[in-house]
């Protein structure tokens, strides 16, 4: 699954709004998330992530730049139903912190 959306935020301003959002969220929903990981590159513009949510792993790359976000996500098979949502919840989510 690919996400590309469009903002207006610097790099550095989409960083903020997403560390922070993704941050909350890992706090929010501890209870339906497992195993979560997330590292940022030193330059904080390209994001490894991975984590467990209802059995499944879901894993991908998440790159900043200036007035764009790229979301690269590795569904599992079982999972690829739920992508259209997923997406739509992405965009939606996007759209209100960028």
């Amino acid at each position: 699954m690919i996400i590309k959306y469009k903002h207006n935020k610097t790099k550095d301003g989409a960083y903020e709004a997403i560390d922070g959002f993704l941050g909350k969220l890992e706090e929010q929903y501890k209870d339906k998330i497992q195993n979560s990981s997330r590292k940022w590159n030193s330059s904080k513009d390209v994001m490894d992530f991975s984590l467990y949510a209802r059995g499944f792993k879901i894993s991908g790359k998440i790159q900043l730049y200036d007035n764009l976000i790229v979301l690269e996500g590795n569904l599992p098979f079982l999972a690829k139903i739920y992508q259209g949502k997923i997406e739509s919840m992405i965009k939606k989510t996007l759209k209100e912190i960028l």
